[in-house]
């Protein structure tokens, strides 16, 4: 019971702060007049990269995981983008809905709902090795969504030059130079830097509020229910098959594996307005992925400790 209780007090701090960004776009969307396209970009264009420069400027990563994990990213989403890719043509989805199911499918809230989870279950250093993951991950979850979502609506020639104006891998590469070098910058230039970053998950959540209030949630479809299944049962089968064979054990493979099993993450959302893609199917697969986490990560938990 106690366990319970304390599972129970994680998801409510780790998901009531999501709940109130979205009723805020909620509310918001109904209220006032704003165009989401335009909030969207904002947060893709402007708030996105000052996020990602501030947390690459700060994170403390062990060198010897570095490369385990690094492997672990890219064949876990490519072998979930695969499977993603195979569901929709079994049930012939087209272009645009295909693109939003291969994003469901592939790419985990690892921050809102995956930080709290790893400390929960297995302490400082569960939440420092969850922090390694996101790290190492940046680049692929955020670079691969995006040319996905770009392409439910553009050709590769386009989806290449659209990803190539993103504003984020340019900062992204800055930042590793600059870690690599020992550069660091003084206060008075990373405070605004950081101030900014810390506003980009705010508004993407306010984003994703009002993309939920502008869709009527309906009964699940049975082809949207394949898709919640693929991302909460089959993750986490894909990730302790591909920290196996790559020889990752102990705790690491532990968090790995939870934080692989996390529902849809929220952010191609966002990208799938920018860029095209069905939003609506992307958004319902997001809501009914974070209902059915309640009933998944428990059991996964259990079994992992």
């Amino acid at each position: 019971m106690t366990f319970l209780a304390e599972l129970g007090s994680v998801y409510l701090n780790a998901l009531l702060p999501l709940f109130l960004y979205c009723g805020i776009g909620i509310v918001a969307h109904r209220t006032l007049e704003l165009d989401r396209t335009t909030l969207s970009k904002v947060s893709v264009y402007v708030l996105l990269p000052p996020l990602f420069f501030s947390n690459l400027m700060k994170v403390t990563v062990q060198s010897q995981d570095i490369l385990k994990v690094a492997l672990f990213c890219i064949l876990a989403l490519g072998t979930m983008a695969t499977i993603g890719k195979f569901y929709s043509k079994l049930v012939a989805f087209d272009t645009a809905t295909s693109s939003s199911a291969v994003l469901s499918v592939t790419f985990f809230n690892a921050v809102n709902l995956g930080f709290p989870v790893a400390l929960f279950a297995f302490g400082d250093e569960g939440l420092l090795f969850a922090g390694l993951l996101v790290a190492v991950n940046a680049v692929p979850h955020n670079g691969f969504s995006m040319y996905v979502a770009a392409r439910g609506r553009m050709s590769r020639r386009e989806s290449a030059r659209a990803m190539a104006r993103m504003p984020i891998f340019y900062v992204l590469i800055i930042a590793t130079v600059f870690r690599l070098v020992g550069i660091t910058l003084p206060e008075p230039v990373m405070a605004p830097i950081t101030t900014m970053g810390q506003a980009a998950i705010p508004l993407i959540l306010i984003c994703v509020g009002m993309e939920l209030a502008s869709i009527r949630i309906k009964s699940m479809d049975p082809k949207l229910l394949g898709i919640v299944i693929l991302r909460l049962c089959a993750a986490p089968l894909v990730a302790a098959v591909i920290t196996s064979l790559i020889g990752i054990e102990g705790l690491l493979r532990s968090v790995l594996i939870l934080i692989a099993s996390m529902p849809s993450a929220m952010a191609p959302i966002v990208y799938a307005r920018v860029f095209g893609g069905n939003v609506e199917s992307l958004t319902q697969a997001v809501f009914y992925s974070t209902i059915g986490c309640f009933f998944s990560l428990p059991i996964l938990i259990m079994l992992l400790t």
